[in-house]
């Protein structure tokens, strides 16, 4: 069958019978066969209508690329005709992303969620240079066993254990005052929920902290070795005391593990981990405030590995004192030194454990600093 367009006036041909919705290839016009203009009465000179068609089809070619400019109709009734493009599906699902963000809100909410960011970006900065102090504090430390181990040939500094300890208290602060400044930023889904929880338990953590320091007699970073401990010892970690928790059920009465009291101690490492849990899930809502989700992934999989870092200090703990027992090496100076180098290797961990949790905060920080980044094309 042989239809007309009614637009351009081309020729086309569909099978006979046809009642769906028709587009012209030339002038993209979409019409009912019901709609094409009757045929013109056959002729006799063929060549004299050959050639105004054709004329007409090629004024219709060129003409087509003024038809672009126009908005073209679409037939809404029938999507299966005329469906959405893949890009056109793309542009729609960017604007349903936009809905809602900086470019809707007014000119005063602008500047209101600039300044909300500004804040949180100095928040996030302060959290990361406190990770920075406390992977510091982590060096000291292992110089100070460094030298606890060569003891026949150099004598250890206490100097070492004080200067980790300032640099833990400082720490404590820092991380406590970029809390605050997060909570006053940009509001996304579970951000004030995740940053009251790490601020209780920031509090609670320095109560526990300065209880142990007020008594001076809880277990310390030299541990089995002494139980009269300096107050310094006290202040840059207390994931250090959760390494014995597994050595104390089962080898309880061997002398590795260490003497007095420990419950405090222990309980105030695990608070410790769990503030430095709910920071990095209040920094990941902070990157899905600017948008970027996959930051906010890694956020959540750098809380996780803070999470099971004592958790694999304490097993490494606990395979080299059942390997010592077991073997009836007993205590003497070559275990001394082996237990020593393996709380080196203990306090190596702790920091590689807390370095992704730094990386984070600092990609968190420049997300904030410059937010909706993921809606740029990226070319």
């Amino acid at each position: 069958m042989l239809l007309t367009c009614p637009d351009c006036g081309s020729g086309l041909e569909v099978p006979d019978g046809t009642t769906a919705l028709v587009r012209c290839p030339a002038c993209k016009t979409v019409f009912a066969p019901a709609d094409d203009p009757a045929p013109e009465p056959e002729d006799d000179e063929d060549e004299d209508r050959e050639e105004p068609r054709a004329r007409t089809r090629k004024s219709a070619r060129v003409d087509d690329g003024d038809d672009d400019d126009r908005p073209r109709k679409r037939a809404s009734a029938n999507r299966d005709f005329d469906p959405l493009t893949e890009e056109d599906e793309r542009e729609r699902k960017k604007k349903r992303r936009r809905s809602g963000t900086h470019e809707t809100l007014a000119t005063h909410e602008k500047a209101a969620r600039r300044r909300a960011f500004e804040r949180a970006a100095w928040g996030c900065r302060l959290i990361w240079i406190s990770f920075v102090l406390f992977m510091l504090s982590m060096v000291l430390i292992i110089i100070f066993f460094f030298q606890l181990a060569l003891l026949r040939f150099i004598s250890p500094s206490m100097m070492y254990i004080t200067l980790a300890g300032i640099l833990g208290l400082i720490n404590w602060i820092l991380a406590a005052v970029g809390i605050g400044l997060c909570l006053s930023g940009p509001r996304a889904p579970g951000h004030w929920q995740y940053g009251i929880a790490a601020a209780v338990a920031t509090v609670i953590h320095l109560v526990l902290v300065l209880t142990l320091v007020s008594q001076g007699k809880e277990v310390g970073l030299l541990a089995a070795e002494s139980t009269d401990v300096s107050r310094w010892e006290l202040l840059p970690t207390r994931l250090d005391a959760t390494m014995f928790y597994l050595t104390m059920a089962v080898y309880q009465e061997q002398g590795f593990t260490p003497k007095g009291q420990f419950v405090v101690s222990m309980f105030t490492g695990v608070v410790e981990m769990v503030r430095t849990v709910l920071i990095m899930m209040m920094l990941s809502c902070l990157a899905r405030a600017a948008l970027d989700e996959e930051l906010a992934h890694k956020c959540t999989r750098t809380a996780g590995v803070a999470a099971g870092g004592p958790g694999l200090i304490a097993l490494i703990m606990f395979l080299v004192v059942a390997s010592l027992i077991e073997t009836n090496a007993g205590v003497n100076l070559f275990t001394l030194v082996l237990i020593v180098a393996v709380k080196m290797g203990i306090y190596a961990i702790l920091i590689g454990v807390l370095f992704p949790a730094f990386m984070a905060a600092r990609e968190v920080d420049d997300a904030c600093v410059e937010p909706f980044q993921s809606l740029i094309p990226r070319l």
